[in-house]
């Protein structure tokens, strides 16, 4: 690898953002720190005699040194980081599953939503309800077929059944709601 692919690959590495993309960046880059007198920032003096021994402008020497300057930071915490010393930029946002309203309101839209959608079921006949009930709300959900054999009619059949009573459940949300 030759001295200008050393330089490129610096470049590409140095930080997980691109730190020098101009031609004037990456003379900066290459030439602060040997400028640099010591770990402090820059005086206006300096910057204006930096800024005019590499022909740059004192604005983009600024910018480079704040750049140079600033630490890459992960937003969200290690996964070996301890929950008490968890101090990355993710911790600060809110959560949005703890806040008490919006967990009422969820709460009762659901008691709502729960409520209207069994008013609609009681609305319908009773093997449309069976249907439903067996195939939806129930813990032990029947297959088509298995509904089949316990009403006696297709597998086919009980789809048909199941997709109607469906559509009427969903006419009367709309009314209801």
């Amino acid at each position: 690898m030759d001295k200008s692919g050393n330089h490129e690959y610096v470049l590409r590495n140095w930080k997980i953002v691109k730190i020098a993309t101009t031609k004037a960046q990456r003379k900066l880059f290459f030439n602060l720190r040997k400028k640099k007198q010591g770990l402090s920032w820059l005086t206006n003096s300096e910057i204006e005699d930096i800024a005019d021994d590499l022909g740059v402008k004192p604005e983009e020497v600024r910018e480079m040194e704040k750049r140079m300057s600033g630490i890459d930071m992960s937003f969200d915490p290690p996964s070996e980081a301890d929950e008490d010393e968890n101090y990355s930029p993710s911790s600060y946002l809110p959560d949005e599953e703890s806040d008490p309203q919006q967990i009422v309101e969820k709460e009762i839209d659901s008691q709502v939503n729960t409520k209207y959608l069994y008013t609609a079921i009681k609305e319908l006949d009773e093997r449309s309800k069976g249907i439903i009930f067996d195939r939806w709300l129930s813990d032990e959900k029947l297959t088509l077929h298995e509904l089949a054999e316990k009403y006696g009619v297709s597998a086919e059949r009980v789809r048909q059944i199941e997709q109607n009573a469906m559509k009427k459940v969903k006419q009367s949300l709309t009314i209801e709601q």
